[in-house]
């Protein structure tokens, strides 16, 4: 079933800067549309912020007779005002339409080929237009929600789930926790930045799906993304609302020259410094996000130079065309390698390994783009030189000969004795290592080549275990901690075992970067402790037993500390500078 909704194209300031209509269409596809919006996947909770009741739900508008689509509102022209996207029933369609545009992007046949599937144990992911006054939005695993709040600046009435980029956000995070759900006890800086950085360029990705906004850009750049415009601006309007004076003007600024560096000492446009602290997982995120925003910017002059010259026209008349297309190249390179990367904490450097794999994997005659890729990373000092990016994919292994791929995918126990007998090559220290397998996963995906468009199949094998390290944070924790880490395979689905890729966040091998996220470590802990926001135990419980929202959670396991829910602390801006 079909229903076309609104969907915001930009925030309210800057459709309005930019002399954009507030809203578009969008086409939404789902099995079940009922009342509220709701659907198997997502559904909405819209409580009323004066009386605290769930008003009513948006009823939904069946198609008539002869008639493609349904939706949930009669909207006209007169009614693209300030004052009507404000209505509780414009928010409400808004929200879920952007929602569902995310969802589908990265269920999309050449990104992850599947239904995406939460964390937790439920069907739905709510969705909360209106929590309540607080200058804030967050994906919530406990409470299965996506929470998007509001607040008054200069007496204007700020709502968050009136920014698509906020939205998209937020629902990335939902959905990498469906992917990489050990990304949300990690612990290490890089691997929660990961989760910030995917989430703004996933942001980005929405913006470029809009044709409307794709046209005014290009038409007020000349054709260029190199330059400040409202793709690389994450969240415009909520960072000017938050801003104070000489602040920067949006949220976050993709289009950054963000370094690890540590004798870098350059400053941006604003002043601040472009070395990160490496313990601020928001701030640590820019460095991620700008190399691969880098990316984009190439991939679309190379696009627009290539079409340019194809059809004998400008460049500008080709930029059009040509950021359709790098944006989906762009899409598949980020999106895909989430299913490469292997489970635990991991790095930005893992991330990158997890990108070049899965593109190398299925175009290894295309190095142009993942040269860049390192070319960024070797630039912002996120990898010491380029052999740390090096992968190999399309090998085979005698590890995998006789391995019966439909039982691997469907018995746990012979997926487990898989891994024992094969522990060596799959990165598990011993033996005797205890292990957990994540569900396997046979995936189809489509894969574009100039002389065939083919389809791949996927197995996808992961496997985790733990490891303890010295917790340095004094008599009042345990003097030793816990991180999990582990192992992805990726297996081409086939008579011939081919391996396509064989990732691991297990550092052992790369002693240097070990340490270096050893290090973060400590110093992100360290800081939370001096902020208190560290909670043992029964501490992080309130008088109701419920978990409080203000601290994570420790635990002491037989003198060893466990995080958990580290990132639950990943709100749209940090409420706590860390």
């Amino acid at each position: 079933m079909k229903v076309k909704m609104p969907i915001m194209i930009q925030d309210q300031f800057e459709s309005g800067r930019k002399g954009l209509v507030f809203f578009e269409p969008v086409t939404l596809e789902s099995n079940l549309f009922l009342d509220g919006p709701i659907t198997p996947q997502v559904a909405m909770l819209d409580f009323d912020p004066v009386t605290h009741n769930l008003p009513t739900g948006l009823p939904f508008i069946p198609p008539v007779p002869y008639q493609e689509f349904g939706g949930y509102l009669q909207y006209k022209g007169q009614e693209m005002s300030s004052s009507y996207i404000k209505t509780p029933e414009f928010i409400r369609a808004s929200v879920f339409a952007a929602v569902l545009d995310t969802v589908a992007m990265f269920e999309e046949v050449d990104n992850l080929g599947r239904p995406v599937t939460w964390a937790f144990v439920a069907p739905q992911l709510l969705v909360i237009p209106r929590a309540g006054s607080l200058a804030n939005a967050f994906y919530e695993r406990a409470s299965h929600s996506l929470q998007f709040f509001f607040f008054e600046k200069h007496g204007e009435i700020i709502f968050t789930a009136l920014s698509r980029d906020i939205v998209a956000h937020e629902t990335t995070h939902a959905i990498l926790d469906g992917i990489a759900s050990s990304l949300y006890d990690a612990i290490t800086p890089q691997s929660l930045a990961l989760h910030e950085s995917v989430a703004d360029l996933s942001a980005v990705l929405m913006a470029f799906r809009s044709d409307r906004l794709r046209e005014t850009i290009l038409d007020q750049t000349g054709g260029r993304i190199d330059v400040p415009t409202a793709y690389n601006a994450m969240a415009v309007e909520f960072g000017l609302a938050l801003q104070d004076a000489g602040g920067r003007k949006a949220l976050r600024d993709l289009m950054n020259q963000r370094t690890l560096c540590p004798d870098d000492t350059s400053t941006d446009h604003y002043g601040s410094p472009n070395r990160v602290s490496r313990a601020s997982p928001h701030a640590l995120s820019e460095v991620l996000s700008g190399a691969l925003y880098a990316v984009m910017v190439e991939l679309h002059n190379a696009e627009k130079a290539r079409i340019a010259k194809r059809q004998g026209i400008s460049e500008y008349s080709a930029s059009g065309k040509a950021l359709v297309d790098s944006s989906r190249r762009f899409k598949r390179m980020i999106l895909r390698a989430l299913d490469y990367l292997p489970p635990g904490e991991v790095s930005f450097a893992d991330y990158g390994r997890a990108i070049i794999a899965a593109d190398q994997a299925s175009y290894p005659y295309l190095p142009n783009e993942r040269g860049w890729i390192v070319d960024q990373f070797v630039k912002r000092c996120i990898v010491v030189d380029r052999k740390a990016l090096k992968v190999r994919t399309n090998f085979q292994h005698k590890s995998l000969e006789g391995l019966d791929l439909e039982r691997l995918l469907t018995s746990d126990w012979y997926a487990y004795e898989f891994a024992r007998k094969n522990w060596r090559f799959l990165s598990i220290p011993s033996a005797s290592t205890p292990f957990t397998i994540e569900p396997r996963l046979k995936v189809k995906k489509l894969f574009y080549h100039k002389q065939k468009d083919t389809f791949v199949t996927e197995v996808l094998f992961k496997v985790k275990w733990d490891e303890v390290e010295t917790n340095p944070l004094g008599s009042a924790y345990p003097a030793q901690r816990k991180i999990t880490v582990g192992t992805t395979l990726v297996i081409e689905y086939g008579e011939t075992l081919r391996i396509r890729a064989l990732l691991t966040s297990d550092h052992s091998n790369r002693p240097a970067e070990a340490l270096q996220q050893k290090t973060d470590r400590d110093r992100l802990l360290e800081k939370m402790v001096e902020e208190g926001m560290l909670r043992m135990g029964r501490a992080a419980f309130g008088p109701g037993g419920k978990e409080l929202r203000s601290g994570v959670r420790v635990d002491d396991i037989d003198g060893v500390m466990q995080v958990r829910s580290m990132a639950k602390m990943l709100h749209i801006v940090n409420e706590v500078e860390l």
